[in-house]
């Protein structure tokens, strides 16, 4: 193979090959350091807080409320949206009712299955449910929050505003509401003709 390609190209494809060959013995000696950092959460403790059984109870009892007033709220407003007949935002919120609906029997089921293990003094079944209590009521708020985008009420809670108003130093000082005069434009001069006519 490499008598075709001539001797200098033999020579240099030699070379090449003899010093990738170096640089990997040269790598391989080498000692490669990592550093490893721990990353650890702004908020983190030492040890998760555990709930009693109780407060464990009560924060279902909780979620359940909030999530009637929810259901009940996107209830009243497919109600208007039907009265103002907009068949947009009642289609839409109407979606988001029958999910909550749904998800407000599965959230029943669930404290009552919560309720059970703790009168069975079941930790496990208890810390499970409670756990799928939390991630229900995280998907209340969720479907809250698309009802509002659905009915338009995103766009008007808006929180607390505050107005600022910053002036340019190098605005014109003049009344905008008077008017300044526009002078006539002046007739145009045709000087007379240079030809021979007098």
């Amino acid at each position: 193979m490499f008598t075709r390609m001539g001797p200098s190209v033999g020579v240099c494809l030699g070379l090449l090959l003899a010093g990738s060959e170096f640089g990997y013995a040269v790598a391989q000696r080498g000692e490669a350091t990592v550093d490893v950092v721990k990353v650890e959460s702004v908020n983190a403790r030492a040890e998760p807080t555990t709930l009693s059984p109780k407060q464990q109870a009560q924060a279902a009892d909780a979620a359940v409320e909030e999530a009637t007033a929810s259901c009940a709220a996107q209830a009243q407003a497919l109600q208007s949206a039907k009265s103002e007949k907009d068949i947009i935002r009642a289609t839409c919120v109407d979606d988001k009712l029958a999910q909550c609906n749904a998800n407000l029997q599965n959230l029943k089921r669930r404290q009552a299955a919560l309720k059970e293990s703790i009168e069975a003094n079941d930790a496990g079944s208890r810390n499970h449910e409670f756990a799928v209590i939390g991630v229900l009521s995280q998907k209340f708020k969720m479907l809250q929050q698309a009802a509002n985008q659905c009915v338009g009420q995103d766009l008007f809670d808006t929180g607390d505003t505050k107005v600022t108003q910053e002036v340019d130093l190098f605005a014109p000082d003049a009344d905008p509401a008077v008017v300044a005069p526009v002078p006539e434009p002046p007739i145009p001069y045709i000087p007379p003709p240079v030809s021979g006519v007098s």
